[in-house]
């Protein structure tokens, strides 16, 4: 989440780090509640790309997002 923030760090990057590693999704969720703005949405414009790429693999993760 630093290297977003500082932005060292695409949000292409960053998606196809977590398309290639779901255990990450977490992270983005997490960074979603950031006080920097780049990271807060960097995030959740992730997250939105993931959900609509992946949407059965982001299912489990729905509770967070409601």
């Amino acid at each position: 989440m630093q290297k977003l923030g500082e932005k060292k760090i695409t949000k292409p990057e960053l998606f196809k780090l977590v398309e290639a590693d779901f255990s990450l999704v977490p992270t983005l969720i997490e960074g979603i509640g950031s006080p920097k703005a780049a990271i807060r949405y960097g995030c959740g414009s992730v997250l939105m790309d993931l959900c609509e790429k992946h949407p059965s693999r982001m299912y489990p993760y729905m509770d967070n997002f409601i």
